[in-house]
């Protein structure tokens, strides 16, 4: 990359000539989420002389395929790591600068009058699956359910071909009104009642006998009386099974990386500093991450967060879980080309964001 180290190092500079970037969090349990509400995005980029602008400020829902397809020349993103492998697979040259292992291993639940208990009597019976009709982005709910499927049918002794996969198909054309923070876009979203999704609606019709969940969804189905679990992937001390659209991933553009270190640091110090105050602090981190992700209830986010280190990293382990989802998802034909990503990590800036703090 041809930077020295001292480049890397924020500097005190005007508020004249700012370097502008935008950046984009998914809903999830990331640190940067936590930056932004307590302001320390924003003091970050200050000192770097930078201007982080959130993607879905733009006007008209122009930033929401970006958020998928990384499409933006100066863009930070954060969270669901399926979206960032294609984007560096087929679409943009981007660098890992940071990773997250923040998520939990879907579930498989059943109708709670069902006579199926276990995933093994699944065998001949059929699991819906939501299939995104929108080609401009990956659909990363179906790969990561797909995951969770697959997973908990070898558990069982059991492959794709002793069951019926049953897509449903969902537009997928979200809209939203501009917001100038994570916190106002998320407020706009009104998660539908438990029975109002396609898959739902397909297993209380009868045209489905089983779907995958995540826990937030998981715990809203079962408390409604419409099912019961009868697998849970988070249940098993086996992390490759938690491969659940993650570890997440922290990626930005190669050019603007290196045309700018200093503003990569300066992210990467807001969400260090983030990630401890989560870690000391989890009960109030689970109040905002209610605010700023699908999950609503701050019970559960604590429980779910409970044994999670948010201080941004790039282990051999998680690296290593990246590998592993980007060969499933280049093997179940979701993304086409092949790249290395220990080859794609640099460990650079956040080294010096570490070093810094």
């Amino acid at each position: 990359m041809g930077v020295h180290e001292a480049q890397l190092r924020p500097q005190s500079v005007s508020t004249q000539n700012l370097i502008e970037a935008y950046y984009t969090i998914c809903p999830v349990f990331v640190a940067s989420n936590i930056a932004v509400e307590l302001g320390w995005l924003d003091e970050e980029f200050k000192r770097a002389g930078a201007k982080a602008t959130y993607l879905r400020s733009l006007s008209d829902n122009v930033g929401w395929i970006p958020h998928y397809r990384h499409s933006i020349d100066s863009l930070f993103r954060d969270g669901g790591a399926i979206p960032t492998i294609w984007a560096k697979a087929d679409l943009a040259d981007t660098t890992l600068i940071a990773t997250t292992f923040a998520q939990t291993g879907g579930q498989i639940l059943v109708s709670a009058g069902s006579n199926i208990r276990r995933v093994a009597d699944l065998r001949g019976q059929r699991i819906g699956l939501v299939r995104s009709n929108n080609a401009e982005k990956i659909d990363f709910a179906r790969a990561s359910a797909e995951h969770s499927v697959l997973l908990a049918l070898r558990l069982a002794g059991l492959n794709e071909n002793d069951v019926q996969i049953v897509y449903l198909d969902d537009p997928d054309a979200r809209s939203f009104q501009p917001a100038s923070r994570p916190v106002e876009l998320w407020s706009q979203y009104n998660l539908p009642r438990a029975t109002d999704t396609l898959d739902i609606q397909a297993l209380q019709e009868g045209r489905i006998d089983a779907i995958h969940a995540n826990a937030g969804r998981a715990k809203t189905l079962v408390a409604s009386g419409a099912c019961t679990v009868i697998e849970n992937l988070a249940d098993h001390p086996d992390w490759t099974l938690q491969l659940a659209n993650g570890p997440y991933t922290t990626a930005v553009n190669t050019d603007f990386a290196k045309a700018h270190p200093e503003v990569i640091v300066a992210f990467l110090r807001a969400a260090i500093r983030a990630g401890r105050w989560v870690n000391a602090n989890q009960q109030a981190a689970a109040e905002i991450f209610a605010r700023v992700t699908t999950y609503r209830d701050p019970a559960l986010i604590a429980q779910l967060i409970a044994s999670y280190d948010f201080v941004p990293t790039l282990s051999a382990k998680n690296l290593a879980g990246l590998t592993l989802l980007k060969d499933f998802l280049r093997e179940r034909g979701y993304v086409k080309a092949d790249f290395s990503i220990t080859d794609w990590a640099d460990t650079r800036y956040l080294n010096e964001a570490l070093r810094s703090l």
